[in-house]
């Protein structure tokens, strides 16, 4: 299979749309927001840092979840629903029924058109083997967490007939599944050779996981402007004084505290239809509070 040969070129263009909108979706999901700052990767995508391995895996994993929805929706000329086991039964009693989600095109998709570009560094440096491991964990991530669907079929409710279908799992699960391996990815040594390991003897005896993120260097300190790296800081970004997710102020103010400043609002309120025909508001005055980060 070629990038040529995967349907229509608007069809692709779908594809690479949705691709972008889930992992862009999926920085704010898994609370990425932090160093996701800009709306954009691209100064990460070169520094061999644990968000480059995130980006990597992320891509990989919106490419598969993307393809694979769209074959069973029937978007795809090339492929449908998976019904390699339609009709066989089970050891529990259960039959393969419905349509599941052809999760291995969606993969065999990704693993040639997203590795492509490394795959053509025949040198296999280990930048090229880092990012071709994270691009496999995005895959994985998505085979891992497919989910069983079952469906009951019999008089009054009863189960005498149960057929079983495999569905992808939401975007946003996958994510958050990354987002783990995000928090708990392996430095490599740098001095490794076509194959990863860990970097430190003591460690290089335990190995690297198919499911572990792998990276080189040690991320950049988001919490100071760095303009060398495209990094902009933390300081003066609006936070949340009451939740404790990615975007409160304790999080993202990297502990130095914050301004409280008091806006005067004007807003239309209490407004009325009358006959005929018109809407007339009033203009209310609110007071809000807006936290910054020193």
């Amino acid at each position: 299979m070629t990038r040529g040969s995967i349907s229509a070129p608007d069809k692709k263009f779908e594809i690479y749309v949705k691709v972008t909108r889930v992992r862009t979706a999926s920085f704010t999901e898994v609370g990425m927001g932090g160093w996701s700052q800009r709306g954009e990767d691209a100064i990460f995508m070169d520094d061999g840092s644990r968000e480059t391995a995130f980006i990597y895996a992320i891509t990989s994993a919106g490419a598969t979840h993307a393809v694979t929805q769209a074959c069973s929706a029937g978007n795809l000329t090339d492929c449908s629903c998976d019904a390699s086991r339609q009709g066989q039964s089970t050891a529990e009693g259960w039959k393969w029924g419905g349509c599941s989600d052809n999760v291995r095109y969606g993969m065999m998709f990704a693993r040639q058109f997203v590795d492509a570009p490394e795959r053509a560094d025949r040198k296999r440096s280990l930048r090229t083997l880092m990012n071709l491991h994270n691009n496999n964990v995005g895959r994985l991530a998505i085979e891992r967490q497919m989910e069983l669907k079952c469906r009951c079929h019999g008089v009054s409710g009863s189960c005498e007939l149960k057929t079983c279908w495999n569905k992808l799992p939401s975007f946003e699960q996958v994510g958050r599944f990354l987002k783990s391996k995000y928090d708990n990815s392996i430095q490599v040594s740098p001095k490794a050779k076509r194959r990863l390991r860990r970097r430190g003897k003591v460690k290089r005896k335990v190995p690297v996981q198919k499911e572990d993120l792998v990276h080189i260097h040690r991320s950049p300190n988001f919490c100071v402007e760095d303009s060398k790296r495209g990094i902009l800081g933390t300081g003066g970004r609006r936070c949340n004084r009451t939740t404790t997710g990615p975007q409160s102020c304790q999080l993202l103010c990297c502990g130095r505290g914050y301004n409280t400043q008091v806006i005067r609002k004007l807003e239309r309120c209490q407004c009325k239809f009358h006959w005929c025909c018109y809407v007339k508001c009033k203009t209310c005055e609110t007071m809000e509070e807006i936290y910054t980060c020193k």
